[in-house]
């Protein structure tokens, strides 16, 4: 019986997912506005729409894996599994991009220093702990070749199957960057390691168990996604 490639071909309609092709975001806006980390934040990306701004130096990230334990029994000498109850999430971790001013790597820095101030242990003036929250909720999103975030369905009804968002996150590593003089024509990066309760696709899955997200923005065009079909339009006329 013969081989047919285009069988597959018809089948991988998109031509397949790339995986650089992705915005990650940070979402501060339950804590700028407060005391503390908030505060800091405003100071070094601002408020509002900038903080967006993060999105451009996040160059690496995963789309989380799905995990859940099997509970071994026995039985007659048998053994079977059953599902457990108890899902596992696995810290998450992104790539970011260094510039000369640091500010962005600041941003971490002062998110871990918050939670728990180095110099607590020596400084009697200095606490652990954050009066307030140190919890931001964060996003990864693939996108489409056309840019547009990465959609499944009619346009009545889009599902966007590829956007993750991960619930009340923190980071727990900001990692180090190495100096050397012999390294040349290279931009420092480094990574951060994030915890988080749990990720989710949001809205809720409905009645009919559809994912959809009408508000996910590609940062990358300043405007929402479900706009660059239009803009692309409108602009070869």
């Amino acid at each position: 019986m013969p081989i047919s490639v285009t069988k597959l071909r018809d089948q991988l309609t998109g031509g397949g997912a790339r995986p650089s092709l992705f915005y990650a975001k940070i979402n501060f806006n339950n804590v700028v506005g407060q005391k503390g980390l908030g505060e800091s934040i405003a100071n070094i990306i601002g408020t509002g729409s900038n903080n967006n701004n993060i999105s451009f130096f996040m160059k690496g990230a995963q789309i989380p894996e799905s995990s859940l334990n099997a509970v071994p029994m026995n039985f007659l000498g048998r053994e079977f599994k059953v599902p457990s109850t108890d899902r596992t999430f696995q810290d998450w971790t992104v790539q970011v991009i260094n510039d000369e001013d640091f500010r962005i790597r600041h941003v971490f820095e002062s998110w871990i220093e918050h939670i728990t101030p180095g110099g607590a242990i020596f400084d009697t003036e200095a606490s652990f702990g954050a009066q307030n929250t140190v919890f931001c909720d964060m996003e990864v999103h693939q996108l489409k070749k056309s840019g547009e975030v990465s959609d499944y369905g009619p346009d009545s009804n889009k599902q966007f199957y590829g956007s993750y968002y991960f619930k009340d996150a923190f980071p727990t590593n900001v990692s180090g960057i190495d100096l050397s003089w012999d390294t040349k024509d290279t931009i420092e990066e480094f990574t951060v390691q994030f915890a988080y309760q749990y990720w989710q696709k949001i809205p809720k899955p409905g009645d009919d168990n559809t994912v959809s997200d009408p508000n996910a923005q590609n940062p990358f065009s300043g405007n929402d996604a479900s706009t660059w079909a239009d803009r692309a339009t409108a602009t070869s006329s």
